[in-house]
């Protein structure tokens, strides 16, 4: 299974040769300390720091979304694993047998991504720069030789969506108002009355 998806997602030798054009190509002294910088800053304990920190000081709504960020970014993260688990695929430099350090999905793009949808989501205009800043952390991550630029695109794809799913599901006032008309309709159903508690938002 291994082998067949490490064909799959670098075939033609594309991966590698994009690889090896950024990780020996784009060298310099201000470039390593740029992009070190942009994969500590979004290692997991900076990502949780971060996202702790703007809950804390900001207001109701920043409060809201900080908790939907680290929900997205623990079911991202479990999705991850269980990728990780099934494929083990290498990282570039790294010859290792944890199937939980395993190169693809790349980590530091999927919680990044699967954190910044939800901001995004709820603060529009937050999106382009959050958008770069995602460029820039895949592309510490290749620069690096942490990871080949499929792991990376995995990676910013599945923190996405699981972003996305987080922002439909849990919306900024509440649960999904079709989810929620269910529930409404299903306890209101008994004897034509409300349960009580039923019509308070989220």
């Amino acid at each position: 299974m291994s082998g067949l998806l490490l064909g799959l997602v670098r075939t033609g030798g594309i991966d590698e040769s994009v690889y090896e054009d950024i990780r020996h190509g784009w060298k310099g002294p201000v470039q390593d300390i740029v992009m070190q910088g942009a994969t500590v800053m979004t290692d997991w304990p900076a990502l949780i720091i971060a996202d702790a920190a703007l809950g804390l000081a900001g207001d109701e709504k920043l409060c809201r979304t900080s908790c939907q960020a680290f929900v997205s970014w623990a079911g991202a993260n479990a999705v991850l694993m269980g990728i990780r688990a099934l494929v083990n695929l290498p990282r570039p430099e790294t010859r290792n047998g944890n199937w939980w350090a395993s190169a693809f999905p790349s980590g530091h793009a999927t919680g990044y991504f699967a954190m910044a949808a939800v901001y995004a989501a709820r603060y529009p205009k937050l999106r382009w720069p959050l958008a770069l800043g995602g460029v820039l952390v895949g592309f510490s991550r290749i620069y690096l030789g942490e990871h080949y630029p499929s792991d990376v695109l995995a990676g910013a794809a599945l923190g996405t969506g699981v972003g996305a799913l987080t922002s439909w599901v849990w919306p900024e006032c509440g649960f999904n108002q079709a989810t929620n008309n269910q529930v409404r309709m299903i306890l209101g159903s008994r004897d034509g009355n409300l349960c009580a508690g039923v019509g308070v938002d989220f």
